[in-house]
Order: structure tokens, then C-alpha cells, then sequence
């Protein structure tokens, strides 16, 4: 299915594109287009995107992966999550409850919340949508992926 989008480093003019995905998901914006990849359709519009962080203990994190609704079940998370993992040892993440089974096939394991980046657990500290989103503090090694 990978024929059927293409990866590339995000642009500036993708920004207002990937933003309106953020908000779908109930995220703020991305602060800018830096470390972030894009996979785009026939036509170069971006579908999904992942953006990297590098926390403080020098550790990759995800924030976030979003696949755009109409584009889910084509491989595309997967394939941002792969292609991360060619070029960090290593990925950290907070998992909505909904999408832990997506990341537990691709290898991810749950971890402590000591483990994520605190840039990243700072979305979750006081949401008032916690109980329901459950997040769960998962990562994996480039070794570990399925």
C-alpha cells in the first residue's frame, strides 16, 4: 500500500494543512514544520504526518502521529513510524487508550511516565478529558519494531 503515498520533510505551506489535522484530533498546533515528516498522496498533499521532539534526556519522542480520518487503514502511521525508526535508535510517546493496539503491533511497549519527556506529559497534566483518553507512556528501540 506504501505506493500509494510517498514520505518527505515537511514545508512551510503544509503547516495551515497539518494544523487543521491537530485540531480534528483535539491538539493544539504545531509549533513549526522543523523534524516533522509528511506523507503525501499522488497529488503532494499531505495525508498524515509525525513530528519528532527531542527531549532533554536526549531521547526522540513522538508529538504527535496523526493520520488524516480518510487515509487510516492505508499503512500510513506505520510507515511515519518506520522511517523515524531508520533514523533514532529509539521513540518515546503518549498514547491516547484508543490507539495503544495500534502502537502494541508495531512493537511499542507501555513505559513509565518518567520515562516521556515532560514537553510531552504537559498535555496530559490537568486535561480535563484524561479519564477518558486514558494516555499511556509507551516506547520502543529501532530493534524492538514489528
Amino acid at each position: 500500500m506504501a505506493d500509494l503515498f510517498t514520505l518527505r520533510p515537511a514545508r512551510e505551506k503544509d503547516k495551515a494543512l497539518l494544523d487543521s489535522y491537530c485540531y480534528a484530533e483535539g491538539m493544539d498546533h504545531l509549533p513549526d514544520v522543523e523534524r516533522v515528516t509528511v506523507a503525501v498522496d499522488e497529488e503532494d498533499a499531505p495525508v498524515g504526518f509525525i513530528r519528532l521532539v527531542r527531549g532533554a534526556n536526549g531521547v526522540d519522542h513522538v508529538n504527535p502521529v496523526v493520520t488524516y480520518r480518510l487515509w487510516r487503514g492505508y499503512g500510513v502511521g506505520r510507515a511515519l513510524i518506520e522511517d523515524a525508526l531508520r533514523e533514532v535508535p529509539e521513540l518515546r510517546l503518549v498514547a491516547r487508550g484508543p490507539s495503544v493496539p495500534f502502537y502494541e503491533r508495531l512493537g511499542f511497549s507501555a513505559c513509565g511516565w518518567d520515562e516521556v519527556d515532560t514537553s510531552v506529559t504537559e498535555e496530559c497534566d490537568g486535561c480535563p478529558m484524561i479519564d477518558e483518553c486514558h494516555p499511556l507512556p509507551m516506547k520502543i528501540s529501532a530493534s524492538d519494531f514489528v
